[in-house]
């Protein structure tokens, strides 16, 4: 039965016990409990412990509810995965999918997308949403992502009221704030569910190879005891370093496999997956014959057949050894995860992210390094991506325990760098908002400058202000209550010569002073001759009030916590001064704001064509929008045009270079950003073009083969050629959603040029 009351959907359903032949816990049935009744729910609870299936009962009840449902993901690699299980799950009819790459069905009934698309939808398209009746938001501790958290809040912002979200996330230790900001915003209630506890609880070491499997305490101690016997010399190097062989044979011989073993370097994976592969073999000869013969399969289905990376990949892949990374053809990736699905992958070695909502458990999980790479430099984990990863140890109703190791080598040991196993000290979720040229230009399309301003006070960073706000003020008013009492209670005379502590200070400010004057010659010595006599003067004519020892102690006391307290008095005054909880990014408001009306995007508050065009725009808006009105993408054959897209809003990877000939003129694009960024002082990562990438794109436009253009790449991986592909594709999207009712005939273009790009191993296999 479905009750409607207002905008809120009751929905009467009898929790049964098993769903999906699992017994649902108790934080999964009040999660549950409270999402048919109608709030939005927040999970924050460990890895591993069954969040989805919460999302799953309520996309079924949706379902038999005749509602929508749209799950979103952080990643695409994701998004696809989830699609694949729902259309297994209720068929294809029924459920879509909408990534920069692929669009299938986006008006069915469980739609899967990224949150960058979600968020576009709701700035452009409001009606899509028509019949939707939830959110689903996986691994919603995205917000805290310092490059894209800005889209999982707008993206809460901006959905309708009527819409309900459900969030799944890691365990976050400030999510009580977090519902509390979405209950403000949204006006409903925010019910929070938080497990703490594991199914199977984990055990957290640091492993050398000479104290096995330990804490990095006994490792620190190993090694000063090492220093103080002079024994870490150059010499003894390589006998002290310790490395993931060691590692994996220590995990082996304690029964840890299947273990997954995260190296922060695409590179090392596979370097270290063929050096295990040399002394190694985890697989029986029957389970070989099946990891062959799978490989085979897919192999032969993704006609991947010719590439010499598969080959070396499945070399390894029938010895029970694999790697994982974002640099690997989407193909192999699938063998991969296939393979390991099945359990015939006994070591993984796989990048972080391998452990973004992939749910593989193993029973041990490894860290070559505390260090990860996040692509600026290597920087500690954070607890927060350490427990993310380490949650895949431990195979619920297989294993009572599950293991995590980090590898500690004497060699290059920083031990500040490891992070805390204690999953109270998971850092808080913490807002990362910022404003984008198309979100100001959105907001100046969609609303008006007093909604504007409210709109920008609604974000959590605004709201984490106020709340810190309040804080610092209940602890200021608690400590100038305190400093009253202890100033109440201080001596009349505290500050007088009388006093007897000052008068010992002044006594020994004399002695001091007698004590330089013998050391010092010329005028400077009658100077103080002069300040001595002006002291003695003074001590003479003193009349030292009668305070014992005791009471001389209890006054020295009491001004010395009333010192301590007025300078923690005054240092929160400056602190609650210094926050600002109103008009917080106005500045950047009226900064991006001023450099659009120059760049003629706006006028007196309304869009130009320019805006509009850039409205629609969601990657390097403004560098697209110059190539487009400028004429220059209209100039370009199809090839040339692909090659153009391909070197837009590209990072390059260490090594990378731009080729000498290209199949464009450059020199334009060079000179429309050294405008934006020079003349009307748009930030240079606004304008990122590398065209390292643009000879492949113009090759495979004109039709080569994936193994031929592999012959002219280099070094490039082939999984960031493909990545680098879809992301033009993606763009040229965009365009011609942007352009299609002014400019048809670009639009057809662009047509044509996407066709010719997304074709063979570069098109989405779903």
């Amino acid at each position: 039965m479905m009750l409607k009351m207002g905008k809120k959907m009751t929905l009467n359903v009898e929790i049964p016990e098993y769903y999906r032949n699992y017994r649902l816990d108790e934080f999964q049935r009040q999660a549950i409990e409270e999402l048919l009744k109608g709030n939005s729910v927040l999970v924050s609870a460990p890895t591993g412990v069954g969040k989805t299936l919460i999302a799953d009962y309520l996309i079924d009840q949706a379902i038999l509810n005749n509602k929508r449902v749209i799950y979103t993901a952080p990643i695409k690699a994701l998004s696809n995965q989830k699609y694949k299980e729902f259309k297994a799950l209720y068929g294809a009819e029924r459920v879509g999918i909408v990534t920069g790459d692929v669009v299938i069905n986006s008006e069915a009934e469980i739609c899967l997308m990224t949150t960058e698309i979600f968020r576009n939808i709701l700035h452009q398209d409001l009606q899509r949403l028509d019949g939707v009746s939830h959110i689903i938001f996986d691994e919603i501790h995205y917000l805290s992502d310092e490059e894209r958290g800005t889209v999982w809040e707008e993206s809460i912002i901006f959905m309708p009221e009527q819409m309900r979200l459900l969030g799944l996330s890691a365990t976050i230790p400030n999510v009580n704030e977090f519902a509390g900001w979405i209950s403000e915003i949204k006006h409903h209630q925010v019910s929070v569910i938080i497990k703490k506890d594991r199914a199977v609880p984990l055990e957290h070491f640091v492993y050398e190879k000479h104290l096995g499997a330990t804490d990095l305490k006994s490792v620190i101690d190993y090694q000063q005891k090492l220093e103080a016997k002079d024994y870490l010399t150059f010499s003894n190097k390589r006998e002290l370093e310790t490395n993931h062989i060691d590692l994996v044979k220590y995990v082996s011989k304690q029964k840890g496999l299947p273990c997954l073993y995260f190296v922060f370097s695409r590179k090392m994976c596979e370097v270290k997956a063929e050096e295990l592969s040399m002394i190694k073999n985890f697989l029986t000869p029957e389970e070989s014959i099946e990891a062959e013969a799978t490989c085979e399969r897919l192999i032969q289905e993704f006609g991947i057949e010719k590439l010499k990376t598969v080959n070396q990949a499945k070399r390894l892949l029938v010895r029970g050894i694999g790697f994982h990374h974002s640099g690997l053809l989407p193909g192999l990736k699938e063998i991969v995860e296939t393979l390991f699905g099945m359990g015939l992958i006994k070591v993984m070695y796989a990048t972080e992210t391998f452990a973004v909502g992939i749910n593989y458990p193993v029973k041990s999980v490894c860290f070559d390094s505390p260090s990860k790479f996040d692509g600026v430099s290597f920087r500690p984990m954070t607890n927060l991506e350490y427990f993310q990863m380490a949650g895949r140890a431990g195979r619920r109703g297989i294993d009572t325990k599950g293991f995590v190791y980090i590898l500690a080598s004497l060699k290059n040991l920083r031990p500040e760098e490891f992070p805390s196993t204690k999953q109270d000290e998971i850092e808080a979720l913490k807002s990362q908002f910022n404003l984008s040229y198309n979100s100001v230009l959105n907001l100046k399309r969609n609303h008006g400058s007093e909604e504007i301003n409210l709109i920008l006070n609604q974000n959590f960073a605004t709201y984490q202000a106020i709340n810190d706000k309040k804080q610092f003020e209940e602890l200021l008013k608690k400590d100038i209550l305190r400093l009253e009492k202890i100033n109440s209670r201080l001596c009349i005379d505290r500050e007088n010569h009388q006093c007897p502590l000052i008068y010992a200070k002044l006594r020994q400010r004399l002695r001091k002073k007698q004590r330089r004057q013998k050391f010092i010659r010329g005028r400077a010595k009658m100077a103080i001759a002069a300040e001595i006599e002006e002291l003695k003067k003074l001590l003479a004519q003193v009349v030292v009030k009668d305070c014992d020892t005791e009471q001389q102690r209890k006054c020295e006391a009491e001004l010395q916590a009333w010192s301590e307290l007025n300078t923690r008095v005054v240092s929160l005054q400056e602190r609650v001064s210094q926050i600002i909880t109103s008009g917080r990014f106005s500045e950047d408001l009226n900064i991006k704001t001023e450099i659009l009306e120059d760049l003629d995007y706006i006028k007196d508050g309304e869009l130009l064509p320019r805006g509009e065009f850039a409205s629609q725009i969601y990657i390097q808006e403004l560098l697209i929008t110059e190539l487009y009105f400028s004429g220059f993408l209209h100039q370009l054959d199809y090839d040339q045009l692909n090659a153009l897209m391909v070197a837009i809003d590209y990072e390059p990877r260490k090594g990378e270079f731009v080729p000498k000939r290209l199949p464009f003129d450059v020199k334009p694009v060079k000179t429309m950003i050294r405008n934006l960024v020079y003349r009307y002082g748009v930030d240079e990562k606004d304008t990122r073009f590398y065209p390292s990438l643009s000879n492949l794109a113009y090759q495979w436009s004109q039709g080569i083969s994936f193994p031929d253009l592999l012959k002219n790449a280099e070094n490039m991986q082939e999984g960031d050629i493909v990545q680098a592909f879809r992301r033009g594709i993606d763009i040229m999207r965009q365009i011609r959603s942007a352009c299609s009712s002014e400019d048809p005939a670009f639009a057809a273009k662009l047509r044509e040029c996407m066709d010719r790009m997304d074709r063979d191993l570069i098109k989405v296999n779903l």
